[in-house]
Protein backbone atom coordinates (compact mmCIF):
# COMPACT_ATOMS: atom_id res chain seq x y z
CA UNK A 1 0.00 0.00 0.00
CA UNK A 2 1.37 3.71 -0.91
CA UNK A 3 1.50 6.25 1.25
CA UNK A 4 -1.35 8.67 -1.20
CA UNK A 5 -3.55 5.26 -1.05
CA UNK A 6 -2.69 4.59 3.02
CA UNK A 7 -3.30 8.51 4.14
CA UNK A 8 -6.23 8.61 1.64
CA UNK A 9 -7.82 5.47 3.59
CA UNK A 10 -6.78 7.09 7.14
CA UNK A 11 -8.63 10.49 6.00
CA UNK A 12 -11.72 8.90 5.11
CA UNK A 13 -11.90 7.25 8.34
CA UNK A 14 -11.08 10.30 10.52
CA UNK A 15 -13.64 12.19 8.69
CA UNK A 16 -16.51 9.85 9.45
CA UNK A 17 -15.00 9.25 13.31
CA UNK A 18 -14.07 12.62 14.18
CA UNK A 19 -16.85 15.18 15.54
CA UNK A 20 -13.78 17.55 15.95
CA UNK A 21 -12.10 19.18 12.93
CA UNK A 22 -8.71 19.58 15.34
CA UNK A 23 -6.84 16.83 17.42
CA UNK A 24 -3.38 17.62 19.04
CA UNK A 25 -1.19 14.60 19.17
CA UNK A 26 1.90 13.46 20.91
CA UNK A 27 4.31 11.66 19.15
CA UNK A 28 7.88 11.19 20.78
CA UNK A 29 9.23 14.51 21.61
CA UNK A 30 6.68 16.51 19.28
CA UNK A 31 3.57 17.17 19.26
CA UNK A 32 1.27 17.18 15.93
CA UNK A 33 -1.68 19.21 15.15
CA UNK A 34 -4.48 17.41 12.86
CA UNK A 35 -6.63 19.39 11.00
CA UNK A 36 -9.44 17.36 9.78
CA UNK A 37 -10.94 19.74 6.89
CA UNK A 38 -7.79 20.39 5.36
CA UNK A 39 -6.27 16.46 5.52
CA UNK A 40 -3.19 18.31 7.15
CA UNK A 41 -0.77 16.99 9.76
CA UNK A 42 1.20 19.68 11.14
CA UNK A 43 4.21 19.72 13.80
CA UNK A 44 2.86 22.61 16.18
CA UNK A 45 6.43 23.76 17.06
CA UNK A 46 7.13 24.58 13.52
CA UNK A 47 3.98 24.53 11.82
CA UNK A 48 5.84 22.35 9.20
CA UNK A 49 3.84 19.59 7.94
CA UNK A 50 4.70 16.35 8.88
CA UNK A 51 6.32 13.38 6.81
CA UNK A 52 4.00 10.93 5.32
CA UNK A 53 5.54 8.16 7.78
CA UNK A 54 4.70 9.65 10.87
CA UNK A 55 1.45 11.38 9.72
CA UNK A 56 -0.15 7.59 8.48
CA UNK A 57 1.51 6.56 12.16
CA UNK A 58 -0.38 9.57 14.06
CA UNK A 59 -3.85 9.19 12.26
CA UNK A 60 -3.77 5.06 12.33
CA UNK A 61 -3.05 6.36 16.66
CA UNK A 62 -5.81 8.74 16.23
CA UNK A 63 -8.48 6.09 14.18
CA UNK A 64 -7.40 3.53 17.14
CA UNK A 65 -8.27 5.76 19.22
CA UNK A 66 -11.65 7.57 18.53
CA UNK A 67 -13.27 3.78 17.81
CA UNK A 68 -11.87 2.09 21.04
CA UNK A 69 -9.71 4.52 23.75
CA UNK A 70 -6.55 3.10 25.11
CA UNK A 71 -6.53 1.83 28.60
CA UNK A 72 -3.22 0.26 29.39
CA UNK A 73 -4.27 -3.23 30.77
CA UNK A 74 -0.08 -3.72 32.96
CA UNK A 75 0.70 -6.88 30.67
CA UNK A 76 3.33 -6.64 28.54
CA UNK A 77 3.71 -8.66 25.00
CA UNK A 78 5.48 -9.11 22.00
CA UNK A 79 5.00 -8.63 18.54
CA UNK A 80 4.77 -12.68 18.75
CA UNK A 81 1.81 -12.56 20.43
CA UNK A 82 -0.36 -10.56 17.98
CA UNK A 83 -2.69 -11.83 16.07
CA UNK A 84 -0.92 -13.21 13.30
CA UNK A 85 2.43 -12.51 14.44
CA UNK A 86 4.16 -15.64 14.59
CA UNK A 87 3.56 -14.95 10.67
CA UNK A 88 4.91 -11.34 10.02
CA UNK A 89 7.36 -12.15 12.48
CA UNK A 90 10.26 -13.31 10.19
CA UNK A 91 9.88 -9.71 7.94
CA UNK A 92 9.82 -7.57 11.99
CA UNK A 93 12.94 -9.38 12.52
CA UNK A 94 14.51 -8.73 9.44
CA UNK A 95 13.46 -5.12 9.23
CA UNK A 96 13.68 -3.98 13.03
CA UNK A 97 15.16 -6.47 15.28
CA UNK A 98 18.27 -7.15 13.54
CA UNK A 99 19.17 -3.14 13.10
CA UNK A 100 18.55 -2.79 16.58
CA UNK A 101 21.10 -5.98 17.29
CA UNK A 102 23.78 -4.23 15.06
CA UNK A 103 23.19 -1.26 16.91
CA UNK A 104 23.87 -2.91 20.02
CA UNK A 105 27.20 -4.49 19.07
CA UNK A 106 28.62 -1.43 17.16
CA UNK A 107 27.74 1.41 19.49
CA UNK A 108 25.41 0.38 22.45
CA UNK A 109 26.50 4.11 24.18
CA UNK A 110 24.68 5.74 21.42
CA UNK A 111 21.53 3.40 20.86
CA UNK A 112 21.30 4.16 24.70
CA UNK A 113 21.93 7.57 24.67
CA UNK A 114 19.34 8.36 22.09
CA UNK A 115 16.56 6.30 23.85
CA UNK A 116 17.29 8.38 27.42
CA UNK A 117 18.76 11.73 26.09
CA UNK A 118 17.03 12.19 22.91
CA UNK A 119 14.23 10.44 23.32
CA UNK A 120 13.63 10.83 27.03
CA UNK A 121 13.16 7.25 28.07
CA UNK A 122 13.62 6.14 31.13
CA UNK A 123 15.84 3.23 32.51
CA UNK A 124 13.76 0.27 34.18
CA UNK A 125 14.87 -2.72 35.82
CA UNK A 126 15.01 -6.41 32.73
CA UNK A 127 17.74 -7.29 30.67
CA UNK A 128 21.11 -5.99 30.93
CA UNK A 129 19.70 -2.43 30.59
CA UNK A 130 16.02 -1.64 29.69
CA UNK A 131 14.99 1.28 28.46
CA UNK A 132 10.74 2.31 28.76
CA UNK A 133 10.00 4.65 26.20
CA UNK A 134 6.41 7.20 25.65
CA UNK A 135 5.52 6.82 21.94
CA UNK A 136 1.93 8.44 21.99
CA UNK A 137 -0.12 9.30 25.31
CA UNK A 138 0.20 6.30 27.50
CA UNK A 139 1.68 3.95 24.54
CA UNK A 140 4.46 2.90 26.75
CA UNK A 141 7.24 0.43 24.42
CA UNK A 142 9.93 -1.33 26.62
CA UNK A 143 13.35 -2.26 24.73
CA UNK A 144 15.08 -4.78 26.21
CA UNK A 145 19.05 -5.54 25.77
CA UNK A 146 21.40 -8.24 26.60
CA UNK A 147 24.87 -7.86 26.04
CA UNK A 148 27.26 -10.93 24.44
CA UNK A 149 28.95 -13.61 26.92
CA UNK A 150 30.89 -16.21 26.45
CA UNK A 151 28.13 -18.08 25.95
CA UNK A 152 25.02 -15.95 24.32
CA UNK A 153 25.28 -13.55 21.26
CA UNK A 154 23.72 -9.72 22.16
CA UNK A 155 19.54 -9.82 21.96
CA UNK A 156 16.92 -7.47 21.82
CA UNK A 157 13.25 -7.89 22.54
CA UNK A 158 10.87 -5.27 22.61
CA UNK A 159 7.32 -5.09 24.46
CA UNK A 160 4.41 -3.11 24.60
CA UNK A 161 1.41 -3.04 26.23
CA UNK A 162 -1.50 -5.87 25.33
CA UNK A 163 -4.14 -2.89 24.42
CA UNK A 164 -1.58 -1.49 21.59
CA UNK A 165 -3.45 -4.26 19.90
CA UNK A 166 -6.99 -2.92 19.99
CA UNK A 167 -5.51 0.28 18.67
CA UNK A 168 -3.47 -1.02 15.77
CA UNK A 169 -3.16 -3.84 13.31
CA UNK A 170 -0.69 -6.02 13.58
CA UNK A 171 0.73 -4.70 10.32
CA UNK A 172 0.43 -1.20 11.98
CA UNK A 173 2.57 -2.49 15.15
CA UNK A 174 5.13 -3.46 13.19
CA UNK A 175 5.69 -0.35 11.58
CA UNK A 176 5.99 1.45 14.61
CA UNK A 177 8.78 -0.06 15.97
CA UNK A 178 10.02 -0.13 12.60
CA UNK A 179 10.05 3.74 12.81
CA UNK A 180 11.50 3.38 16.59
CA UNK A 181 13.94 1.64 15.47
CA UNK A 182 15.27 3.33 12.53
CA UNK A 183 15.05 6.79 14.76
CA UNK A 184 16.86 5.56 17.55
CA UNK A 185 19.51 4.49 15.52
CA UNK A 186 19.58 7.44 13.43
CA UNK A 187 22.14 9.82 14.50
CA UNK A 188 22.06 12.86 12.17
CA UNK A 189 20.94 15.87 13.26
CA UNK A 190 17.76 15.63 11.23
CA UNK A 191 14.73 15.28 13.29
CA UNK A 192 12.78 13.98 9.69
CA UNK A 193 13.63 10.36 8.99
CA UNK A 194 12.98 8.83 5.25
CA UNK A 195 11.90 5.70 5.95
CA UNK A 196 9.90 3.15 3.61
CA UNK A 197 7.20 1.60 6.44
CA UNK A 198 5.45 -0.25 3.19
CA UNK A 199 8.66 -2.44 3.72
CA UNK A 200 8.33 -3.65 7.19
CA UNK A 201 5.71 -6.54 6.25
CA UNK A 202 7.19 -7.41 3.40
CA UNK A 203 10.68 -8.00 4.30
Amino acid sequence: MTYEIALNKAWNEIIALSPSQKHAVKFLTDTYEVQVINKTVLMKSSGSPASEEISVLILRYLIGILNHGYNQTGEWISFKELRGGPSYYPAYQKNTIKPLLKGLREDPDSLIRNLTGRYGGKLVEDGDVSVELVTFPDVHVKFNFWFADEELPPDVTILFDRELAEIFTTEEVAALMFFLAIALLDNSSESALKLNLTSTIEG
